[in-house]
């Protein structure tokens, strides 16, 4: 499958928005030029299926090996499912926090030690909570072996975070090839797309250089 088909599923349901003036504003209080919500997904059956076929392409081509399939809690959960039915393979979920209460299990169903799990991303922003279920899964006795994600901002954050446990990660899209491909389909305009492309390098400062004041 075409990277280039993500790309358009992604911007044909407004699972990517793109807006300069006004911009996002994250939780975190950063102003953004880009807003993903990949959960939309779920209610588009052509566009999620397109979703989980370039999953399991991406996944065979790692050549990884792995006997589990995870999900992080909740976005992810649904294509987690998915693959993992694809693959005839056994599915967990995890979550980056434990519950308060009950047994206080970050890990939901059957997870043996020595298992080799991938985990799927439906977005990976600076990486920490993707890192920390990786961690989570460790500490029940797992081998991660790869993560895998729809969406991914680029942030050298990310990386660094991956560094720190040892893996990389694997996007479907990420913001310069959909940027690329909102450009050549007359999204938006080369000149607003690179103004969206520096946004990957310094997030927290992207708003104040190139647009406070305007």
């Amino acid at each position: 499958m075409e990277k280039i088909s993500i790309a358009e599923s992604l911007l044909k349901i407004n699972a990517v928005s793109l807006s300069l003036n006004p911009p996002f504003t994250w939780v975190s209080g950063i102003k953004s030029p880009i807003y993903c919500d990949n959960r939309l997904f779920i209610s588009y059956v052509e566009e999620r299926r397109k979703v989980v076929d370039a999953f399991i392409e991406k996944i065979k081509d790692s050549g990884l090996d792995f006997n589990v399939v995870a999900g992080t809690a909740t976005s992810a959960i649904p294509f987690a499912a998915w693959i993992s039915e694809k693959l005839s393979l056994p599915m967990v979920y995890v979550r980056a926090e434990k519950k308060q209460h009950g047994r206080g299990k970050s890990v939901e169903g059957k997870l043996n030690k020595g298992d080799k799990v991938i985990v799927i991303e439906d977005l990976i922003s600076t990486g920490k909570s993707s890192v920390q279920v990786v961690k989570n899964l460790r500490e029940e006795g797992a081998e991660v072996v790869g993560v895998f994600s729809i969406f991914s901002y680029q942030f050298k954050k990310a990386e660094d975070n991956f560094a720190s446990v040892g893996l990389n990660y694997v996007s479907l899209e990420n913001i310069e090839s959909l940027l690329k491909h909102a450009v050549e389909k007359g999204y938006l305009s080369q000149k607003d797309a690179d103004i969206i492309n520096e946004f990957k390098k310094d997030p927290e400062n992207w708003y104040s250089t190139f647009l406070k004041g305007e």
